[in-house]
């Protein structure tokens, strides 16, 4: 342990290129906190380059033959296990990269806060929510306005007890319904009592709003921003692969139609969007002093590059 901060992420080899991106994404934002990272058959020569970096990667091989459960579920008993030995932890996920520097959010984590982003919906975790998830809040009608994501999550190693019981749970029910398991046990465990829910454009731009007009993200002065000029902390998304990037705008004719966005400028909007996103995931992934090109040559995703003027450049 070098650090008493600490990132757990998970990843399989077809998300090596947003496992890349984010390891390049800290130093870019000024962190060497250690990285806890739950492994699930990444290539050998990928986690020897990790020695490599300026911080610490704690490698979890995960020895199970089921990805999902490797990777989605068990991280929580892995943060709940070795994310004891820091002040803070922030729960992340493979395709996740940061755009700014978070040192704020674990310093909130380890003074009890927990901070996570929003969902961009109120749910009524009624009587239904509660017998499925065995969870008994005291009342059958129950809206919720702090629906949160399942990442990222950053709070204190008091806290972790909500992740160990999460997942012992999920393990008795063998559900992979992350989202609202976990809201209805922090809510019992009274965790969403200190917890701060931040709008869904600064983490993970949930349910398009990172491209949506009014909320749309933007550069500028070098920094990437949501439409009210909030920053923007982390990206998540899966920008390597090329059905995920593409499908990106499938629902939005539907959605710029039914809400009278019915202007050309909407739609460029959200394609430019779309691009400057791209464009910050790019330079991280093909960063020379650590580039997916060592490890994969995806072609669309390198005509990207070229597309956006971002170099590719590997010595072998």
């Amino acid at each position: 342990m070098n650090s008493k901060f600490v990132f757990v992420t998970a990843g399989s080899e077809n998300y090596l290129p947003g496992l890349i991106a984010f390891f390049n994404s800290l130093i870019a934002n000024s962190h060497n906190d250690d990285v806890i990272l739950c492994s699930f058959r990444l290539p050998e020569k990928f986690l020897k380059k990790l020695e490599e970096l300026p911080y610490q990667v704690r490698v979890i091989a995960m020895e199970g033959n089921d990805q999902a459960q490797e990777t989605a579920i068990s991280r929580f008993k892995i943060a709940a296990e070795l994310g004891k030995d820091y002040d803070s932890i922030c729960l992340v996920e493979g395709d996740i990269f940061l755009t700014a520097n978070v040192n704020t959010f674990f310093e909130a984590g380890k003074r009890g806060m927990i901070i996570t982003g929003s969902n961009g919906m109120i749910v009524n975790l009624n009587k239904g929510y509660q017998q499925q998830y065995n969870i008994d809040l005291g009342t059958d009608y129950f809206p919720y306005p702090k629906v949160h994501t399942t990442v990222p999550i950053f709070l204190g190693k008091d806290d972790l007890d909500w992740f160990e019981k999460f997942y012992n749970g999920r393990m008795n029910t063998r559900s992979f319904d992350d989202v609202f398991g976990l809201n209805a046990l922090g809510i019992k465990m009274g965790k969403s009592e200190r917890m701060i829910c931040l709008p869904p454009t600064t983490f993970t731009q949930i349910h398009h709003f990172g491209i949506k007009p009014v909320t749309h993200l933007m550069k500028k002065e070098n920094m990437i921003l949501d439409g009210f000029e909030q920053q923007v902390y982390m990206v998540h998304g899966k920008y390597f692969d090329k059905g995920w990037y593409t499908g990106l705008m499938d629902p939005m004719w539907g959605f710029f139609r039914d809400n009278g966005f019915l202007e050309k400028r909407h739609e460029e909007i959200a394609l430019q969007t779309r691009d400057i996103l791209m464009k910050e995931f790019l330079r991280y992934c093909y960063n020379p002093q650590f580039t997916l090109k060592e490890f994969q040559t995806i072609e669309w995703l390198e005509e990207k590059a070229n597309e956006l003027g971002i170099p590719i450049i590997f010595n072998s």
